[in-house]
């Protein structure tokens, strides 16, 4: 099994390192049960794929998805926090008897519970285990959207979506795995996008007239303080930003953000603004550092 696996490395990789690379797993091998020798080949083959794709530590691809993972999971736990908060506010609202049934919808809800839950553990240090949970849930979120249409989103987009953040919080390359400080950044900016729409839910906010954009503003927002914060021309934080953002696309699409003009032109042009501030500043920065020099 272990020569079908190292095929999947390109061909100049295979020819320099297999050797070494089947020598390890080998000597692993034989320390290890036979589940445990399907987990280190399922790493090989996991590495060679991200190699021969291009996503691994040593690609640019590969260095914005590790700064775009923790950003994802962020999204995805304030995305499914928003469901469930909208299913308990409506319990609550509600004088018939909660109850659970074995249907898409309480699929759809215990997937949603999954991604939280996968989401916590993965910023708090678990990543793996976590980013594992996350991913299961948001594929089982997109199969039980399918099948129950437009009653929890949105039959195509929000499946669409929410595969895409599952692979971008994957692709991450797991020397790469963020640390305390962009953890604790995308935890902040989930709660910061959950807390007032779901006081909106509950009745707190009277109103709301930000279609749906509010997460979206939440996360950009984050991201230019990112750039702010390292000095950096925001490029950078600005495409990760972008990875980050699927779920909070749908968000706004099943809000009805691109049903109307004003709100589809917001959620076009949030992110894009908020890396163009971030360049500008940097621009002016260097333009006001440059004749301290002579």
């Amino acid at each position: 099994m272990i020569g079908l696996v190292l095929r999947l490395y390109p061909r100049r990789y295979r020819m320099e390192c297999g050797e070494e690379i089947f020598a390890v797993y080998q000597q692993t091998a034989a320390e290890v049960s036979a589940l445990g020798r399907f987990r280190e080949a399922a790493d090989i083959a996991a590495h060679a794929v991200r190699m021969r794709l291009g996503l691994s530590s040593a690609t640019a691809a590969g260095r914005l998805l590790a700064r775009a993972a923790p950003l994802a999971v962020g999204a995805a736990a304030a995305h499914c926090g928003v469901h469930l908060s909208r299913w308990y506010a409506g319990v609550v609202a509600s004088p018939a008897p909660v109850r659970i049934d074995a249907d898409a919808w309480s699929a759809l809800l215990l997937a949603s519970a999954l991604v939280l839950v996968g989401a916590v553990t993965a910023l708090t240090g678990r990543w793996r285990a976590g980013v594992i949970a996350l991913a299961t849930g948001l594929v089982g979120l997109a199969v039980a959207a399918v099948v129950s249409g437009p009653a929890f989103g949105d039959p195509v987009i929000t499946p669409a979506l929410a595969l895409l953040t599952a692979l971008v919080v994957v692709a991450c390359p797991p020397d790469l795995r963020p640390g305390t400080g962009p953890c604790a950044t995308a935890g902040a900016m989930a709660a910061a996008a959950w807390l007032p729409v779901t006081a909106m839910y509950a009745g707190v906010l009277p109103v709301s007239t930000d279609y749906g954009l509010w997460p979206l503003i939440v996360l950009a927002v984050t991201g230019l303080a990112q750039a702010l914060r390292s000095m950096s021309p925001g490029l950078a934080e600005t495409a990760a930003t972008a990875a980050a953002c699927p779920l909070f696309l749908a968000h706004a699409y099943t809000t009805g953000a691109w049903s109307l003009l004003l709100p589809a032109l917001g959620t076009a042009a949030v992110v894009p603004l908020a890396g163009a501030s971030a360049a500008a500043a940097h621009a002016l920065r260097l333009r006001i550092r440059r004749p301290s020099r002579h």
